[in-house]
C-alpha cells in the first residue's frame, strides 16, 4: 500500500516493455500486466502482450482494486520501491 492508500504491486525484475494497463480475472483471481510490444519486421506497429502472475490475489486486495479502480506498480530493488506508476485496472471474467 502506498501512503495515500493506493494498492501497490511490487515486482523484482525489469519488464520488457512499458505497461499499458492491468487486467484482473474474476475467474482465477490473477492479474496480468498488459503492454504494447513492438512487432517483429517492417511496419513499426505494436501488438498487445500480457504477463500473467502465477499467484491469485486475496479478497481484501481485490476489494481495494474494485474500490479504487487503479493500482500502483513499482520495481523493487534490494531496499526501495522504484519507478512507481499508477495504472487502470480492467476486470475480466
Amino acid at each position: 500500500m502506498l501512503q495515500d492508500g493506493t494498492p501497490c504491486i511490487a515486482y523484482d525484475e525489469r519488464l520488457p516493455f512499458p505497461i499499458h494497463h492491468i487486467e484482473f480475472s474474476r475467474g482465477d483471481f490473477q492479474i496480468s500486466f498488459v503492454y504494447d510490444a513492438p512487432k517483429k519486421g517492417p511496419g513499426g506497429s505494436f501488438m498487445r502482450e500480457t504477463r500473467k502472475f502465477e499467484f491469485p490475489l486475496d479478497h481484501p486486495f481485490v476489494k481495494l482494486l474494485e474500490d479504487r479502480g487503479n493500482v500502483a506498480v513499482a520495481y523493487m530493488s534490494k531496499t526501495d520501491l522504484l519507478e512507481i506508476k499508477v495504472y487502470p485496472v480492467i476486470f475480466t471474467h
